[in-house]
């Protein structure tokens, strides 16, 4: 009924002694913490305020992943705005070297922005298929009672 217990599921917490303590950013409470055990947080206000930091943990790191999540999003447009700002820069090359009738100038540079307009095209499709996996499920807030 129960998983095996093992020994990394046994460490102890410092939180509620030492919330400012190094390291303890990505630690997380062990199986066992959200066992419904009746009336284990009611008249006793250590396990209450256990169960309080941790929750405030919890909604920090989500807080802290959904800031990265948009921040990536935001990074994938920049970089489909760049290639197509450099598509379209390689393109004015182009145009001048054509009108100084530099064949080979206009051939590489017309060349260039080819290769940009498919690091746009291939960065969009990339990024639109990556777009679904960057969904964040939301936080179920959960009431601790007080006792």
């Amino acid at each position: 009924k129960y998983p095996h217990l093992k020994k990394e599921d046994l460490k102890a917490s410092s939180a509620v002694a030492d919330p400012n303590a190094r390291g303890q950013r990505d630690t997380t409470l062990s199986w066992f913490w959200f066992l419904d055990v009746q009336g284990d947080t009611y008249g006793n206000d250590w396990m209450t305020e256990f169960y309080r930091v941790n929750w405030l943990w919890m909604k920090a790191l989500h807080n802290c992943w959904n800031k990265e999540v948009m921040l990536v999003k935001h990074e994938m447009q920049w970089s489909i705005n760049f290639f197509n700002h450099r598509a379209k820069q390689w393109l004015g090359h182009m145009h001048n070297a054509t009108s100084a009738g530099l064949t080979r100038h206009t051939c590489y540079a017309a060349q260039q922005s080819h290769i940009y307009d498919q690091l746009a095209a291939h960065a969009e499709d990339s990024f639109q298929k990556m777009i679904v996996q960057l969904q964040v499920p939301v936080l179920v807030e959960v009431v601790v009672g007080t006792g």
